[in-house]
This record gives structure tokens, sequence and C-alpha cells, in this order.
């Protein structure tokens, strides 16, 4: 196949891929419906029913938020891409229905957000597990040599790094999961998710010392010629 047709079909993943991911995003706000205000209402009870969409766009926002976070590593990583194949093709699919899949999730979530019910945060963890999952399988099977598809990912140490990014925020999410199991009200738990910021940022820089190592070993090398 020619270059030209290579770099074709690779575009059209890619734009196939973008289009859902608007989608996606377009749909959580949807499943947020406009309240329903009857003429006898006054303006307590226009703002309390306000109020009663406060989970529901707390939970857009966030799920917005992944979704967005998801899309920008995909980007990244799909800039990498030289050439394609059948099972990138699934594994890009396969990614992508975790990511339709957020707002039914998250409308879920939403609707049931002040209650005790576990299921639904279940069901939402599931989700972010599945996507997080998946994006680190892409990142290694695009990475493998063996495949011929990337141009610019030989930096295994970077990889690492994006596969463990990538599988951070399904890991806290599992871990408040479990907690809550534990604990006699199961929303309690989800006040420990926002550490995942400071999660990243702690792996971020752990990444950036790794990587400074070469370049510091090699500078006391030549300090060490030069003497």
């Amino acid at each position: 196949m020619s270059h030209s047709r290579t770099r074709f079909q690779i575009e059209r993943m890619i734009l196939f891929s973008d289009a859902v991911f608007a989608i996606a995003i377009t749909l959580l706000i949807i499943e947020i419906k406009v309240p329903h205000l009857q003429d006898d209402y006054n303006n307590a009870r226009v703002i309390h029913a306000y109020l009663e969409l406060a989970p529901k766009f707390l939970g857009f926002f966030v799920s917005f938020f992944f979704i967005g976070l998801y899309w920008t590593v995909h980007h990244q990583l799909m800039g990498y891409l030289v050439n394609y194949n059948q099972p990138l093709v699934w594994l890009n699919l396969s990614f992508l229905l975790s990511i339709v899949l957020f707002p039914f999730s998250t409308a879920l979530d939403s609707e049931y957000a002040g209650t005790n019910f576990i299921s639904p945060f279940a069901v939402y963890t599931l989700n972010v597990v599945f996507s997080g999952v998946m994006i680190a399988v892409l990142w290694k099977y695009i990475s493998d040599p063996r495949h011929q598809l990337s141009e610019g990912l030989e930096n295994r140490l970077f990889v690492r790094y994006q596969q463990k990014r990538a599988l951070t925020v399904p890991a806290v999410f599992a871990g408040v999961f479990l907690l809550g199991l534990l604990l006699p009200y199961h929303g309690m738990s989800r006040i420990f998710l926002p550490v995942i910021p400071f999660v990243m940022v702690a792996l971020k820089r752990k990444y950036d010392k790794q990587m400074k190592v070469p370049v510091v070993a090699t500078a006391e090398e030549t300090a060490e010629g030069e003497a």
C-alpha cells in the first residue's frame, strides 16, 4: 500500500475518533433536562428546582473533563502513528466504545447521587476503568516495534509513563469504590477523588527525574573525561 493511501486511512480513523469524542461530549449535556417550571412556582421553588440539577451538572463537568483528557491523550498518541493494521482499528473502536458509554454512566450516577445506592457509582467506575485500560493498551500496542506502527516512541520510559498515567485515574476510582463498600454511607468515599490531580503531578515529577538521570550521568562522565 502506498504512503499516501496509508496516510489517508490513518486520517479516516483519527477523524472518526474525533467525531465520536465530540458526540459523546454533546450527549453529556443533552442528558440534563431543563426543569419544568409551573405558573404557581415562587422564587424559592424555582431555586430549589435549579439546585436539584446540581448533581447532574457536577457529573457533566467531571465527565467532560475525563472525555477531554482522553481526547488529548488519544490526539497525542495518534501523532506518532505512521501505519495501521486491523488489530489497531479494533482496539481503537474498543476504546471509543468506552467513550460513548460515558453519557449513560454519567446520567445513571448523577440520577442517584445523594442516595446510598452503590451500583450507579459502580457502573461509572467500570466505565472509567474501561477507558483507562484501553488507552493504556493502545499505547502499548502502537509503541511495540514489532507492529511497525509508529515513529518517535522508541523511548520505553516515556511509553511506560504514559501507560501509568492512563491507569492512574482508574486505579483511584477503583480504590474509592472499594473504600465505599466499607463505609456505612457509600458516597462518603468520593471525597477522595480530588486526589487524582495530585497523584498525576507526583507521577509527572517522578518521570521528569528519571528522564534527567541519564543527562546528569553523561555530564559527569564528560567532566571526568576532560579532567
